[in-house]
């Protein structure tokens, strides 16, 4: 495995933990599988893949264009809410480790530090390794905009988190049309012997 892959670790927010307005039913599972992965490559270290983690914060009203400024709108409450903008307690001791950075659009790749990062890795043959949520929004969405940047992914069926299984499954069935030339398929177990060896 190519150890100039980059990791996204994409909005692992309170919001959508169980019993919050946004919450993903197997969360949980990729909390857990995340962390596994974080910590293997904090435990790597010189020859570890990249890692940084994005947060949706959505954009001031006065900067919202179009149907952004609707979204707004209808989700005010949640996004004042400061709380729900928050990392996952257990994804939060990341930010020690890995960058982070905020962005106002579904894709990660609107994050100039980001697209960098992912440029990067490709020019080195790297991957673009997803995780996190939702993945029938803004892990989709990256996808597609990465895709036409030419990059490579791995998509981690048991990392990313959609709103419930049936949408996790949906997005799978749209991504398998496009592996494996775009998009490869492993589990957090199966990257992590992978990047082991």
């Amino acid at each position: 495995m190519k150890k100039e892959d980059l990791i996204l670790v994409i909005d692992m927010q309170k919001v959508y933990e169980s019993g919050q307005p946004w919450a993903c039913g197997n969360v949980t599972g990729a909390v857990w599988n995340i962390s596994k992965l974080l910590d293997k490559v904090i435990e790597m270290e010189n020859n570890a893949p990249s890692a940084m983690l994005t947060r949706f914060i959505a954009a001031d009203q006065e900067d919202a264009v179009g149907v952004w400024s609707h979204y707004n709108e209808i989700n005010r409450e949640i996004n004042e809410d400061p709380v729900m903008n928050e990392f996952i307690p257990e994804i939060a001791r990341y930010v020690e480790e890995f960058p982070y950075y905020d962005k106002c659009t579904y894709s990660c790749f609107s994050q100039p530090y980001v697209r960098a990062a992912a440029d990067k890795a490709m020019v080195h043959g790297g991957a673009i390794v997803l995780t996190g949520v939702v993945a029938e929004c803004c892990v989709l969405s990256t996808f597609f905009q990465g895709t036409d940047l030419g990059y490579h992914f791995i998509y981690l069926t048991d990392a990313c988190a959609g709103l419930d299984d049936e949408t996790e499954t949906a997005v799978v069935k749209v991504l398998e049309g496009l592996s494996p030339l775009h998009v490869e398929f492993m589990t957090t177990e199966e990257y992590l012997k992978a990047i082991d060896k």
